[in-house]
């Protein structure tokens, strides 16, 4: 309850334009990017290894000085080195395994609270669309499963910045809330070790809030030149 209530906050002040500087008409662009990479050592079977990358960038422009919108583009990947052995068969999945890609729209209120730093926040639409590979391991036979994802999202998310100067912020998530989910899935299971394949369709929704407080994650943003 206090996670909500603290992120209300933030977007109730960040509601409040204020004159900042000569931000109105501006246009910018935002990205932040991450990197993961994990091992798992096993006496029976080989080491597997995962890897990946997910990198998401704001095109905009301040609408008023407390004001901002735009468009969001997304896109990850992931790799990984697989091994599964099921009654003397083994099968192996290696090199890329994923990736999705997203597009959307932001909207983004300021609350200015000096020179160089402030809060924002506000809600956003995207659309996503995510392809995995994936072995399944089964009492008597191993599963490649591939997946087709395509999921609406609605949601608020908040923030932080910091001037580094006239041309450059330093930017930072502060949480976000999933106020409405829905995906629609597609997964072809291919059998290895007999012929056979089996395809599923599902859908799902969700509607109630599923709120993360706190998700960290820094960014760069650049002001272009009138």
């Amino acid at each position: 309850m206090k996670k909500i209530i603290l992120l209300s906050w933030l977007f109730t002040a960040c509601s409040i334009t204020v004159s900042f500087g000569q931000l109105e008409g501006r246009k910018f662009i935002s990205a932040s990017a991450g990197l993961n990479f994990s091992n798992d050592n096993q006496d029976d079977i080989p080491s597997s290894h995962n890897y990946g990358y997910d990198l998401n960038v704001n095109l905009g422009k301040f609408k008023t000085a407390g004001k901002a919108s735009g468009w969001n583009i997304s896109t990850s990947l992931k790799g990984e080195k697989n091994v599964q052995y099921r009654d003397g068969t083994s099968r192996s999945l290696e090199g890329i395994t994923g990736f999705g890609v997203g597009i959307g729209y932001f909207w983004q209120y300021y609350k200015h609270f000096s020179d160089k730093f402030g809060i924002f926040g506000g809600p956003h639409v995207n659309v996503l669309y995510s392809y995995a590979k994936s072995l399944e391991s089964q009492s008597t036979d191993i599963l490649e499963h591939k997946n087709h994802q395509i999921s609406p999202q609605f949601g608020l998310s908040a923030g932080a910045y910091y001037a580094l100067n006239d041309r450059w912020w330093l930017t930072g998530s502060l949480g976000f809330i999933d106020l409405l989910y829905v995906s629609y899935t597609i997964d072809n299971g291919e059998s290895l070790v007999y012929d056979g394949t089996n395809k599923n369709r599902t859908f799902n929704y969700k509607l109630s809030p599923n709120l993360a407080l706190p998700s960290v994650s820094l960014g760069l943003r650049y002001f272009f030149k009138d």
